[in-house]
């Protein structure tokens, strides 16, 4: 209904709904309700330490960071010394408020309206990186000026005049109305003043990654709660609905996303959130949930998911993820055969948020899925699809050692949500471990997104990546670095995925370079997967280097033979000579992660060659 609904339709059943009995998130509107969570034995632990949480905040206020930290990012390019102690600052919010509404203490309701009077102190809610974002020149031309740049709402405004406008909505009559009345009027200046008082688009309004989802989901929420004017209301939730639109535009037909599962997690969950909103608030009339492309996007994160917590990493993702499983469970409510993640993917801590935490306790199912046990028993021996839109492929094939080998390779274009110079990357999987990785994603400074620098690192540059090494050229950035899908084809022993990388490269004499993988998988023995390179040059070049980003460290077995863990990899040892560079990268949470570049130098170079690596899954004992 999203991409069909008018705003006739939009106006005329919020008019008609507008004295209407709805309850907005019904799920969380009983007392009685509250109090069976907070007995839970699972979440137990939860109310626990949020209870500790919530006396260290009352013992020991805290303090706003300090103007020097919030002009850190500007002068240093650091993001997490302000972040830090702003979240902390905010988290009284979502402390106080969880507690507020499972237990009607004092305490709590003091606590709350202090974290609230605090946030609306804040000289904004908009994050340092995020300042001025709307500035062609971003990040320069910000921090050097006399003045600020102009309000903005970013990711973390929204977040936080959602989770606000809903606890108001549930608490408000039991705080003091000096408390409620100033919120609201913090809301309406940093929010709807921003936002809907000025046509200038925001930044996020022309892109299609997670930001415009989970920006204009939590503004359309706050608009919901806050705005009892039907007329009004239609007018605001009309230019949400169209940026929404924006956003699925990001999504290809069979439901991928470049930026990832990881990211679609984040978007796509506060469209949920906007979507049930909405249908509540007009009585399930506008369902936008219910649309065919939005049935396909809630199916893309099952095909990335590898075993044991590991997941599909392009981009800037960790290769790891957990799901909100109040999400998951209220998407299989529209898509009966969408499949819960097993145990091992699901989200086992609860996120101290108001909008992640109630929605994973109150969505949830109180009873275990039996259906979604981890086992190979029963599995689908092969579970694959191609999203010819974004260029992706990802295969999982049970093998006939029981253990699961998955494949995924990517195409598409350099300058994709995320971007990493990477066409042509992918994955080899087997039982937990990305044997072929992606280095995933970097930390967050204000130069890791300025191209010059970002490119430069094994993050995102295509040196950190399984793609070749073009006569000393790498993948250069831009929307004109791009990839043409040539061929795919799945039998049922194999499948068969062929780009045209020539366009991704600068090196003046490429006249062409064609990566083909076959990923053989028949059922009686493991699997194998056969990389082809193919290319031609004008002149004959100086130099061609393959490279594969290893998560294990390679061991040559013999010449043209080298084991990287359950694998073996085959190739001429005529044509190649063989390397290892082991490299250390810091992930965005500060962790550090081993990683090894496999080089091959052609030894004999000339103006048309072919090159073709093997990587033999050994079987389990061999």
């Amino acid at each position: 209904m999203l991409s069909t609904l008018t705003l006739r339709q939009l106006k005329s059943v919020l008019e008609q709904t507008k004295d209407g009995n709805h309850t907005l998130f019904p799920e969380a509107a009983s007392s009685e309700r509250w109090t069976q969570i907070w007995n839970v034995d699972k979440y137990a632990d939860f109310w626990e330490k949020l209870g500790e949480q919530a006396v260290k905040l009352s013992d020991q206020p805290l303090s706003p960071p300090p103007f020097s930290d919030f002009l850190l990012f500007g002068e240093t390019g650091d993001r997490m010394t302000y972040q830090t102690k702003r979240n902390e600052l905010f988290s009284g919010l979502h402390v106080f408020g969880l507690l507020m509404m499972a237990d009607e203490r004092p305490e709590w309701k003091k606590g709350l309206e202090n974290a609230i009077w605090s946030i609306c102190n804040e000289y904004t809610w908009v994050l340092p990186a995020h300042v001025g974002l709307y500035v062609n020149e971003y990040p320069n031309g910000i921090w050097d000026q006399p003045r600020a740049p102009r309000e903005t709402v970013d990711l973390d405004a929204a977040v936080a005049g959602f989770a606000l406008a809903e606890i108001l909505h549930k608490v408000g009559s039991r705080l003091h109305p000096w408390v409620v009345k100033r919120a609201k009027a913090e809301i309406e200046r940093r929010i709807f003043q921003v936002y809907f008082n000025d046509p200038t688009p925001q930044n996020w309004e022309l892109k299609t990654n997670n930001w415009p989802a989970v920006c204009v989901s939590c503004i359309g929420a706050i608009a919901i709660y806050l705005i009892e004017d039907s007329e009004k209301l239609a007018g605001m939730l009309w230019r949400v609905i169209n940026v929404l639109r924006q956003y699925l535009s990001g999504f290809d037909e069979q439901g991928a996303t470049p930026e990832g599962p990881v990211y679609w997690s984040f978007g796509f969950s506060y469209l949920v959130y906007f979507a049930e909103l909405l249908k509540e608030r007009t009585g399930g009339q506008i369902t936008l949930l219910d649309e065919h492309k939005i049935g396909k996007i809630a199916q893309f994160p099952q095909f990335c998911l590898l075993t044991k917590g590991k997941v599909v990493n392009f981009s800037d993702a960790p290769d790891e993820a957990r799901f909100h499983t109040g999400l998951m469970q209220r998407l299989c409510e529209y898509n009966p055969s969408l499949n819960l993640p097993p145990d091992e993917y699901r989200m086992n801590v609860i996120p101290v948020s108001w909008l992640e935490a109630t929605r994973l306790m109150f969505w949830s199912s109180d009873q275990q899925d039996a259906e979604t046990e981890h086992s190979s028993e029963g599995q689908e021996r092969v579970l694959e699809r191609i999203f010819t839109g974004n260029q992706w492929v990802i295969s999982k094939v049970l093998q006939p050692d029981g253990r699961i080998a998955a494949f995924a390779a990517k195409g598409g274009y350099n300058e994709e949500p995320h971007n990493h110079n990477d066409l042509g990357h992918f994955i080899l999987h087997i039982d937990g471990v990305n044997v072929l990785a992606d280095v995933g994603i970097g930390v967050y400074t204000k130069q890791y997104f300025q191209p010059e620098h970002r490119y430069e690192t094994i993050h995102a540059g295509s040196h950190g990546h399984s793609v070749p090494i073009v006569d000393g050229y790498r993948q250069g950035f831009g929307r004109q670095y791009r990839s043409q899908l040539l061929q795919h084809e799945v039998t049922d022993d194999e499948v068969r995925f062929e780009l045209d990388l020539t366009e991704a490269y600068t090196c003046p004499t490429l006249q062409s370079l064609t990566r083909e993988y076959l990923w053989y998988r028949p059922s009686h023995e493991a699997s194998q997967l056969v990389i082809t390179d193919k290319a031609a040059f004008r002149e004959t070049p100086s130099a061609f280097q393959e490279v594969f980003i290893c998560g294990v460290e390679p061991q040559q077995i013999e010449m043209g033979r080298i084991a990287i863990g359950t694998v073996e990899m085959h190739f001429s040892p005529s044509d190649w000579l063989a390397e290892v560079e082991a490299v250390t990268a810091v992930s965005h949470y500060g962790v550090e992660n081993k990683f090894y570049r496999l080089l091959c130098n052609r030894k004999s170079v000339s103006a048309s060659m072919e090159c073709q690596f093997r990587f033999e899954i050994k079987t389990q004992g061999v």
